[in-house]
Parts: structure tokens; sequence; C-alpha cells
């Protein structure tokens, strides 16, 4: 119980001091479970040495994670260099590569700057680089690596977030990394400035790894013919999980296995009992080793060595530096016949990892990873009170004993997986019983077989990867077809913090009420209820304040994108922004899914495409594919592109109805909720061109007084043509800028014909089309039209009763500048 203070007190200390830049539920939260656990020994243990250690521990938290995120930086750091024109920068390479379709990516250790017409500065601090160039198992050598001191000229850019309400923190995530830019370079334009003799053993040692970890990548996916199977296989053994794609992250997550893609506690575990394995029975065979009993202690000692080793070799991520000293803690613990308090040796390694890094606290894997094993160490104790046949030492007993383990482990992560991925997976327990035993016991061993004698005996070595993927196809089959069963899986909104630890206090409290501690559940019980009627009553009162028409246009970066959320419930989707098909960044994916699940909206009533193009279409995909999604409104033109081809294949296979306001039998030229009505402002009267973006749908949303004018991507033949028109009536409250602010766009004529008060721009950040255009934005400003823009506000929020509106930017401009 002392060591859980103690771990307990950091982990106050920590969310205690991130409150000012975070949440202020966190700095209350910290402070209630120090005074809880500070009060319990005081009245109950009387152990004023654990009161004064806890203290100091907490105030080392909360200045360790302060330091983190708001660090006092040198002048020289590289983050007084951003965001300026290319410069000369050295560097040296600080981590192992990422590899891509077409370029790889490294963690760059800034060493020098050279500004044009300036000397030479020494600087410090790490940023991204990423590298254009195809990288091949022949071109590797000739690549910079770990260890090199590279020489390059780039612009270094800020880290920038997508700004949305609750959209994911990159530039938060990568601070507490301490990477603050991010660079591009083509490969042919690095330089490389050291050799390998002149490096020092470690680096050359580091070196030698990584160029096995990257051979043996390639002899895998040489091997598969870069198959998915393969690339599984070659993301297991070598931990490169960039290489999978994203549909079979889908399939695995849907099936609730998709923590073992990524070099977790799990693979470590396999690795040191493997080797375990072998120690033992080799000091076994040592007779005075063995009537000693020292041979396990010993065979647990050199079990370190290959698994330190295969750390380093699968990259050594965050993930794997926090799973490895956890197994490290619990193996002394092992040696030292303590394996029996697995909780206390938890905790410990929780104060080591949080002690080396502070940030790990808010690190996903962390958190599933202890949580996986307490409520593991609880269920089995559970089950060793109530079931004690099911821990008989025969294989019954284990293939069950192995079921219950992983529903525990399933148990223990799920808020927390619907929390961070919006995914629970009922058929995880059904999976993972055939997943363990196929990719951690059979596939992972044969990996590490194949990794020693792949460079010897590649045929033999090459036969073991065919099985193994034949294996992983098997899986992915019976994977895919565990996820077709109903209920098997399902999507769901993003929980919020108060709802998650009302799960944990109900779980608490059953595993308090078995374990026969009745006075602390009455405890647990009373905070849960008190907890379930607060935000009872919290969600009653949002519900009944958003009573009100709502239209977020959504920061997508250069691209359009707006929600619109009717006083009658109704939700419909304008696009979904998207950047050029050869991007693997996924605006519906990493953007708008979280952005809407966090508003707890799982279905849509309508999505309009205003016109095929990447930056209004690409976004959709994954939208249409994992909301309930009622129905598709676009203009008539097709595309022969892979975007385009997904988009009407998945709603052909969902059932999503497709409607085109161009044709009246559809009388979709209007529609509408009681007094919020859609106006869209195409007829078979108007003149169409060859320009997709002429072709934009233009509509107008109107609720009693209020309305606001979406005319997507058109130019200044069909402003014109719409501004010559008698029969409709232009006019705006609020406009979405035509064009995201081009100088196509916005002509005087459409702007005096709509009259808006306010327009809203939808563009990225410093975008290489300059939008908005400088003459565009004097023309807003000559019409004092108030401009608000995604790129400087991040989402804009119009809100209307129907008689007056106000616009909210994420943003505001005094926080901007």
């Amino acid at each position: 119980m002392k060591i859980f203070c103690i771990f307990s007190s950091l982990i106050a200390g920590i969310l205690s001091g991130s409150c000012f830049f975070d949440t202020i539920y966190l700095f209350v939260f910290g402070v209630f479970s120090l005074s809880a656990l500070l009060g319990y020994f005081f009245y109950y243990k009387k152990n004023q040495g654990i009161i004064v250690l806890s203290v100091f521990i907490f105030i080392f938290g909360y200045l360790s994670i302060q330091n983190r995120i708001n660090p006092d930086l040198p002048l020289n750091h590289i983050s007084n260099f951003l965001d300026t024109q290319e410069n000369i920068i050295t560097g040296k390479i600080v981590s192992f590569a990422q590899h891509y379709k077409r370029k790889y990516k490294i963690t760059l250790l800034c060493l020098s700057i050279k500004q044009s017409d300036s000397e030479i500065k020494q600087i410090s601090g790490m940023i991204n680089l990423s590298i254009y160039s195809s990288l091949t198992k022949t071109s590797f050598d000739k690549s910079p690596r770990y260890g090199d001191i590279i020489k390059f000229k780039s612009s270094v850019k800020s880290i920038r977030n997508f700004q949305n309400p609750g959209g994911f923190d990159y530039k938060r995530f990568l601070k507490l990394k301490r990477i603050y830019g991010s660079a591009w370079v083509g490969g042919n334009k690095v330089t490389i400035l050291t050799h390998e003799y002149q490096m020092n053993i470690f680096s050359k040692l580091i070196r030698q790894i990584e160029e096995l970890r990257v051979k043996y990548f390639y002899f895998i996916l040489d091997q598969t013919f870069c198959s998915n199977p393969g690339k599984i296989m070659a993301s297991l053994v070598t931990g490169k999980k960039e290489v999978i794609p994203p549909d079979i992250r889908d399939l695995f997550s849907k099936a609730g296995i998709s923590h073992l893609l990524a070099i977790s506690g799990l693979h470590l575990s396999i690795v040191s009992l493997l080797f375990f394995f072998l120690f033992y029975r080799f000091f076994a065979l040592f007779p005075a080793f063995l009537i000693s009993g020292r041979s396990k202690k010993i065979a647990g000692v050199f079990t370190l060595v290959p698994l330190i080793f295969y750390g380093i070799f699968t990259g050594f991520s965050p993930s794997c530096q926090r799973a490895l000293i956890m197994i490290v803690v619990l193996m002394f613990s092992f040696i030292r016949e303590k394996e029996k308090d697995i909780i206390s040796s938890l905790c410990f390694a929780g104060i080591l990892i949080l002690i080396w890094d502070c940030a790990a606290l808010f690190s996903i894997s962390f958190q599933l990873s202890f949580l996986a094993v307490v409520f593991i160490v609880y269920g089995v104790s559970i089950v060793k009170q109530y079931a004690a046949f099911v821990l008989k030492n025969n294989l019954v007993s284990k293939i069950l004993l192995m079921v219950l383990v992983t529903l525990f482990a399933g148990l223990g992560t799920s808020p927390l997986t619907a929390h961070y991925f919006n995914t629970v997976s009922m058929i995880a327990p059904i999976s993972n019983f055939f997943a363990i035993p196929v990719l951690g016991f059979i596939v992972l061993p044969l990996g590490l077989i194949c990794l020693i004698v792949f460079p010897w005996f590649p045929a033999f070595a090459g036969f073991i990867v065919q099985v193994c993927t034949q294996l992983i196809s098997y899986l992915s089959i019976a994977s895919s077809f565990f996820i077709s069963l109903p209920f098997a899986w399902s999507r769901t909104v993003t929980l919020q913090w108060v709802e998650i630890a009302v799960i944990y206090l109900i779980l608490i409290l059953m595993i308090l009420f078995l374990k026969g501690y009745r006075k602390s559940s009455s405890l647990i019980f009373i905070v849960t209820f008190l907890l379930i009627i607060s935000n009872f009553v919290n969600n009653n009162t949002i519900k009944k304040s958003n009573k009100n028409l709502q239209i977020t246009v959504i920061d997508v970066g250069q691209g359009n994108s707006a929600l619109i959320q009717t006083p009658q419930g109704k939700n419909i989707l304008v696009d979904g922004g998207g950047f050029s098909d050869l991007s693997a960044f996924d605006t519906g994916r990493y953007i708008i899914a979280p952005f809407l699940w966090k508003k707890r909206i799982k279905t849509i009533d309508y999505v309009i495409l205003s016109h095929p193009e990447s930056d209004h279409l690409s976004g959709l995909i994954f939208i249409l594919d994992n909301f309930n999604v009622k129905a598709l409104i676009k203009n008539s033109d097709t595309r022969d592109t892979a975007a385009y081809k997904a988009m009407i294949k998945i709603c052909e296979k969902n059932s999503i109805a497709i409607y085109n306001p161009l044709e009246h039998d559809k009388n979709l030229e209007s529609f509408g909720f009681n007094e919020c009505r859609f106006n869209f402002f195409n007829s078979s009267k108007d003149i169409f061109s060859y320009n997709l973006n002429d072709n934009s749908l233009v509509f107008k949303i109107i609720y009693k007084n209020f309305s606001m004018l979406f005319p997507g991507d058109i130019l200044k033949s069909r402003e014109t043509n719409l501004s010559g028109k008698t029969d409709s009536s232009l006019h705006a409250d609020v406009m979405l800028a035509p064009h995201h602010g081009s100088s196509s766009s916005s002509t005087k004529i459409f702007l005096e014909k709509v009259h808006p008060s306010s327009v809203i721009i939808s563009c990225g950040w410093q975008n290489r089309y300059g939008f908005p255009d400088l003459d565009v934005l004097q023309r807003f400003k000559d019409r004092q039209i108030n401009i608000f823009r995604t790129d400087e506000n991040g989402a804009v929020m119009v809100v209307s009763d129907g008689k007056n509106y106000k616009i909210k930017p994420f943003i505001i401009e005094s926080e901007n500048k």
C-alpha cells in the first residue's frame, strides 16, 4: 500500500501540473486523489513518513510535467527559427527511420543553422525530418541513418493542429517528446558529413542493429511480394507498424486484436519467456545450479540481454521502453522471489517510468498496459477465490484461464479504447483466443528464428516466412468472419472522463464486493451515485441549451467541411475536406469523425457533396463507411478516381440513397425540417462547364429570419449566372467564401447580391495557393463584412435562434496574434 501511495501521489502531481494546459478536471482529480491517500495514511496507518514523501513526490511530478509543457528554451533553440525562408541546417539523426512509400521519416537533433546572408549559428532542439526518396534494401547503405550528421536546405515549419473542439492536440503530443518543428527535403539534397569510423562503439552497434532490422524487414516483404500478411509479420517482429495499411488496422481493431500489431508488453513478455526457458534448460544441466535453485535466477538475469537487444531492434519506441522497464522490474521481483506481490512491482515500475518520462502518463499504451495487468491480477485472484478448479494444471484449465485473462484485460481497457478509438469489440475474447496463440506463440517465435538464420540460410528463412504469412492469412480470414457476426463490434461516441470514471468505479466496486471489502464498497457506491447524478443533470442542461441552429465550419486545412445541426436534432454534413489522392492523411478518419464522435453524433441524416474534387470528397469516404448515413446529395458530375469510386461503392454496400437536386422527380430543390429549410440554386437552366468547381452545388439554409449561403467552389462565370437570376434571392446573413477565398471568385456583383454581414473562409494555413487572395479580402473589408478564417480562427461556429446569430471562432484573434 505504501508504494501504491507514492505511485498515486506522482500521478496526482503530474495531472495537477498539466491542468493549466489541459483541463481543470485533471487538477481536481489530482488534488482529490492526493488528499484521499494522505487522509487514509494519517487516520488509519499513522505513518507520517509516507505522508511527507508523498508530498515531495507530488511536487516532483507537478514540476516535471510543467517543465515539459512550458519549458524555458534557450535563445538558440530551433523553435526560434521556425516558419522562415529556407536555411542550411546541420543535425544529428537520433532515431531509426520510419519507412513509407515515397519517403522515410527521422528525428533530428539540430546542431547549426545558416540563414541567408548570415553566419552559421549553433542551435539545439529536435525536429521531425521527412526525406523524400524511395528507400530500398540496396540504397539503405548510402542513406542517412542513426548517428549520422547530415546537412540539408529546408524551411522548418512549426507544428500546427487542426483547431477543432475536441481535436487531437498533435502539437502538445510532439512537445512532450521535445519535438518542436518539421521539415521536408529531397533525398538527393541531403549530405552526410560523418563516416562510420568517426563514431563511438555504441553508435556503431546501434547502426548495425538498425541495418539488420531494415534488411530483415525487406527480406520479409520480398518473400511475400509486399502482401498484407507479409506486412503484418514484418510489423509484428520488427516493430515497423507504419507499413500496415489502414484497412488492416481497422480489421484488427474491430476484432479487438490491434494491440498485437505494436511492440508492447505482450511481445516483450513472450520474448522473455522464450529466452528464459532456453537459459533455464541450459543452466539446469549443471547440478550445482539446479540443486541450489539458482538456475532460475541466473536464467532471469541472462534473459535481460536478448530482451534489451530486441527492444533496441524494434526501434526502442517509448511504448517499448515502458514495457521493458515493467518486465525488468517484474523479472527482478521473480529473482528476489517476490513475484506474488505483482501490484507493488507494477507500482514500482510505474514510478520508474514516470520519473524517466513524466509525459508517459498521457500515453495511451501506458494507460492500457497498466489497466490490463491490474484487472488481470485481480480477476485471476477472484477466480482463485471462487473457482479454484480453473487454475488446475491441465490443458482444459489452461485454455479456460487464457480466455479469462483475455476477458479481464479487455474488460479493464474497454472504457479507454472506446474513448480513444471509438470502437468496442464484443468479439475480442474469442478473436484473442485464436490471435494470441497464432501471432504470439507461433509467428513471433518463428519470426525470431527467421531473424537469426536468414543471413546464412535464406531458403529456410523464406520457408518460415511463408508458413507464418499463411497462418496470418487464415487469422485475417477468421477475423473478417468474426466482425461480420451481428453485434460483434460497434462504433461509439467519445466517452466523457466523468463517464469513464463512473465505469471504472463500478468495476472497482464489483471487485471490492467480491473480495469482501464491504466498507470500501459503500464509500465507492456513494461517490459513483453522485457522479452519475451530476453527469445526468449536466447532459440534460446541454441538451436544453442546444435548441438553436448550429453550423460549424470545420478546420480541415486546405478544403471544405461543415456540420449543420438543426433545432430538430437533424445532422447534415457538407463536404468532407481532404488532400490529394497521393496523400495518406485521411481528414475523415482523423479530423471529422473524432469531431462528430465528440459531439456524440453517430447518425447523419444527409451528406452533401458540393462537387467531386479531392479537397471536398476524400474525407467523406470514412464517414460514409463508419456512420449511419441516410442519404448522399451530390451533383451530376462523376470522376474516374479511386476516391470517387470508393464513395459510390460504399454507398451501394451500406444502402445509402444518392439524390441529385437537378432531378426534379427527387423533389430536392428544397427540403427541410419544420422552420429550417434548404434551398438549392441549381436547375436544369443553369449553364454548366467542364470545370468541376463551377458545377458545385449552391444552397442556402434558412431558419426563420436567418440564412447562410454555401456556394462551394464556384467561379466568376457561375457567380455571374446566379446573380442574373430574378426568381430567387441569394441574400444571406453569413456566407462561406466561394473557392476558399480565391481571386477567381467573390466578384463584386455576387457580393452585392448575397450582401452578407459575415463571411467564413475555409483554407489551409500558409497554403501553396495563396488563399485567401488579398484583393478578395479587401473586397470584404470595403463592404464592412466580418471575416473569419479557419487557418487563423480554427473551427468557426455559427449559432442562431432564427432572429439573431452569433459567430464563435475556436481561436479568437487576440490569441492567434
